[in-house]
């Protein structure tokens, strides 16, 4: 693949902005990531400490919104990654299996992938938001490809496919479609449709293939010409589906409905952190916590299947106190723990300021979150992890 295939120069502002509004996650393999996720939440796999992640960030943020070149972007990256022992082969352990094994880490390779990844989904998804803004002009898309006899085939028979703006097709092939992919949607008027005699015609559809998720065991059919883990729209990926669902319990206490009356004290805590009408609310936000890891807040924290529920356990009394234990921690941790029927994952905790009678509020957030109100002796029992932030070193 040419490198000067990747945009260079100052890029769209909706690009920048959009990779600035991802979240983080963690994940040991590619594959322990949801797919919509690694358009929504900046990730890389084995990086799995907040100075290396964050480091690897800060310098795909520099690039974008610099327009660096490869060269440039893993010329300043190397040192940093090596001085921060995340280069060549080392051991590692696997938080899913508890198992060591030798894996690679950072090379020049790897660094290649990171940086053409994230360069062309955030031009994709910042493409994207022009051409909702201006799809009553352009109301159509073009598929088109490289065209130069490196391009999939499949690629190559869904050149000039036009299909409106809103066909549900582009929600699996928005591209890029894969990595190294280097196709784009190409905006189309009805005067520039009807002078080159465009028709909206229906894509050519290659048969499905089964691919198995071998960290989840999950198995999905993929249309041919699509890598696992690129059927999503990054475009449409935004901060709201990042966002963690409700905690399903442990079979003892379920998730409640919520009622009229408790929709207010959800729509309350949403305010508290600036989304202050429905359409915020349900755009969700980015919020910066104490510790400076952002954190996707948006209505999607209280959806399950469709309906508006609480976490298991948790009364909607009880969100003012949720909402103080994140804005105003008096400490935060990261701790590994394995979700009911899930695997291991990487939970920041929140303990909130004790109240008259020493209770405490603590927040576990994941992909899913939870709310627990806890007594000071099991409050003391839950400090577990690593401190990512205290009340006490910050005075």
């Amino acid at each position: 693949m040419a490198d000067d295939a990747i945009p260079v120069g100052l890029p769209p502002r909706e690009a920048v902005e959009w990779f600035r509004a991802k979240g983080f996650v963690f994940g040991f393999s590619w594959q322990d990531v949801e797919r919509e996720e690694h358009g929504r939440a900046f990730t890389v796999a084995k990086a799995m400490t907040r100075d290396v992640l964050e480091t690897i960030r800060e310098a795909v943020d520099r690039a974008i919104a610099e327009g660096e070149t490869l060269q440039m972007f893993a010329k300043e990256l190397r040192p940093r990654l090596e001085a921060a022992g995340w280069w060549g082969r080392r051991e590692m352990t696997d938080p899913a299996t508890g198992e060591t094994e030798l894996v690679q880490l950072g090379s020049p390779r790897r660094l290649k992938t990171i940086f053409e990844t994230n360069m062309r989904t955030s031009y994709a998804a910042g493409r994207w938001e022009r051409i909702e803004r201006n799809k009553r002009a352009f109301p159509y898309l073009e598929y088109v490809s490289v065209m130069d006899g490196r391009e999939r085939p499949q690629h190559h028979a869904w050149h000039g496919t036009v299909l409106p703006v809103d066909d549900p097709w582009w929600d699996t092939h928005y591209p890029p479609n894969g990595w190294g992919c280097r196709c784009l949607p190409k905006p189309v008027s009805r005067g520039q449709a009807e002078r080159r005699g465009l028709k909206l015609t229906p894509p050519q559809a290659f048969p499905d293939r089964q691919w198995i998720n071998r960290r989840t065991g999950e198995i999905q059919s993929i249309e041919r010409g699509i890598d696992p883990g690129w059927d999503y729209h990054v475009g449409k990926a935004r901060s709201d589906g990042l966002a963690p669902t409700p905690y399903r319990g442990d079979g003892l206490a379920a998730m409640s409905s919520v009622s009229g009356v408790h929709a207010k004290a959800v729509s309350a805590f949403l305010s508290a952190f600036g989304m202050t009408t429905e359409a915020a609310q349900i755009a969700g936000t980015s919020f910066v916590d104490a510790g400076g890891w952002p954190i996707a807040i948006a209505a999607s924290w209280f959806l399950d299947q469709g309906a508006t529920v609480l976490p298991a356990g948790l009364a909607a009394s009880g969100l003012v106190d949720v909402g103080t234990a994140i804005r105003s921690p008096a400490e935060i941790r990261w701790l590994w723990i394995a979700a009911k029927d899930g695997p291991v994952q990487l939970v920041r905790r929140y303990f909130g300021p004790a109240d008259a009678a020493g209770n405490v509020m603590v927040v576990d957030i994941a992909r899913w979150w939870r709310a627990r109100r806890v007594s000071a002796d099991r409050a003391a029992m839950m400090r577990k992890g690593i401190v990512a932030w205290s009340s006490n070193d910050s005075r």
